[in-house]
Parts: C-alpha cells; sequence; structure tokens
C-alpha cells in the first residue's frame, strides 16, 4: 500500500491550486478531475494486484458488503483542495468480514504517509508517519485536550449542541483539517476528534491507524466502527479521555 502515493500524488500536485473546473455531485458535495484521476490510479493498482478483492470508492462506488475488500477515497477534502488549503488527503483501507484492518492516509502537500495496521484477533498492531513509529497523546482529562472537527457546519444541529457539550470542557478546539486531524492525533498532537453524517470511505482508512497508535475509536454510542456504521466518530487519545468525552453524549 505504501507505494501508492509515489503514482498518486503526481496527479494532486499537478491539480492543486490550478482547478478550472468544479461539478457537484447528487448530494451537492464538490468533484473536481483530481478527485476521479486519482481513484481510477487506485482502482487500477488495486486491480492489478489484488484481483480477487472488492472496492468501493467515493467517485465510482461498487461493493462494500462483509467481503474482504478495499474503501478509497481520493481526496478527502475536496473543498480544501479547491481552496488552495494543503490539508486533503488520499485515504485507502482494506477491510475484512466489516472490520477495517489496515489504513493509509496520504497528505501529498505536507509530504506525509501514515499506515497503520491493527488485528485485534491477532493482538498485532503498527503505525508510522513516513516509516517512523507514532503514538497518540497520553492526556486523560478534557481540561487538558485539545479538540478538532472539520466543520461545524458538517453537523445537524443536535450533532454540533453535542459537539459544542463537549468542546466547553476542553483547553481548545480547532475547525478545519479533514482526516488530518484523525492523523495528528494518532501522531500526539490532537487529543479528540468528533465528527458525523460520515460515509464509510471517509472513515475505514482511520480506523487502523488511531487503534494502533493506542488512541479509542467508536461511534457516538461507544460502538465499534465497522463497514456498516452509523457515520458518527469519536476518537480520543486514551481510553481515559474518550470515557469522559462519551459520557457527555
Amino acid at each position: 500500500m505504501g507505494h501508492i502515493p509515489r503514482l498518486t500524488r503526481p496527479i494532486a500536485e499537478k491539480y492543486f491550486r490550478a482547478v478550472d473546473k468544479i461539478d457537484v455531485k447528487s448530494d451537492q458535495s464538490p468533484v473536481t478531475i483530481a478527485d476521479t484521476l486519482i481513484e481510477k490510479k487506485i482502482r487500477e493498482i488495486l486491480e492489478n494486484e489484488f484481483s480477487a478483492t472488492t472496492i468501493f470508492g467515493e467517485e465510482f462506488g461498487g461493493s462494500l458488503a462483509l467481503e474482504t475488500g478495499w474503501c478509497i477515497d481520493p481526496i478527502d477534502g475536496t473543498r480544501a483542495f479547491i481552496a488552495g488549503k494543503p490539508t486533503f488527503g488520499t485515504l485507502i483501507a482494506f477491510c475484512d468480514n466489516g472490520i477495517p484492518l489496515v489504513g493509509l492516509i496520504d497528505m501529498p502537500c505536507l509530504d506525509e504517509m501514515y499506515i497503520g495496521y491493527y488485528d485485534d484477533s491477532q493482538k498485532m498492531s503498527q503505525v508510522t508517519l513516513n516509516g517512523k513509529m507514532i503514538k497518540a497523546s497520553g492526556k486523560q482529562n478534557l481540561s487538558d485536550a485539545f479538540i478538532a472537527t472539520s466543520s461545524p457546519a458538517a453537523f445537524t444541529a443536535i450533532g454540533l449542541q453535542k459537539f459544542n457539550k463537549i468542546a466547553q470542557k476542553c483547553r481548545d478546539v480547532y475547525y478545519g483539517g479533514d482526516c488530518h486531524n484523525y492523523a495528528l492525533l494518532a501522531s500526539g498532537h490532537i487529543d479528540i476528534v468528533m465528527e458525523h453524517t460520515l460515509s464509510p470511505y471517509d472513515m475505514m482508512a482511520l480506523i487502523p491507524i488511531l487503534r494502533a497508535s493506542g488512541a479509542i475509536v467508536t461511534d457516538w454510542s461507544g460502538a465499534p466502527i465497522k463497514t456498516q456504521n452509523s457515520g458518527e466518530i469519536l476518537a480520543a487519545s486514551t481510553a481515559e479521555l474518550h470515557s469522559s468525552a462519551l459520557a457527555l453524549l
């Protein structure tokens, strides 16, 4: 999986701050030629190397049931990409029986590649940033914690009330960042990330990276996040921090 960014980064770099056409999908989200070309390239690589597995992607759909397969978001943070902000990333996950086991977050403009593997059944895990091991912070108190989310506008009214209830207890709040927030949590810089109304391609790659870093990640009810999910995510750097945030929900 680590070789894929060598082939997708040039596409992102070619169109970054050079997009001349923006289309709007049926869900009113934007899409660019970079989104579609990157997903096509990833699909081409995966189909050549893992022909027996299924693929589900944001731009071209596919199957994401309980069988073994891949989940792709070619550009997570398309709005940031369009605005010329470097905090967009490419997400790829390998899932088995509904559980994401391997995840990649690649940040082309930041030259950061996060790869995580977490298999609870085998008691095996590892997460790296550009080949070096990373881990989540050890913070346990909300009053010490930095919390982040991509945008208040991405919440429903009730969801935003719930986020604010936790954020008011934290040391500071950060907006923007998309998938990079989760990468920063896994590497010990942010302590809590909370979002909802997400799709599987927004989430699957994040889970192994977060879990391998020592972070706790569930939906808002405290249940594990699998390929079939509610679209909610609450990630925290420690069990104590996660428990405190979850209690406020």
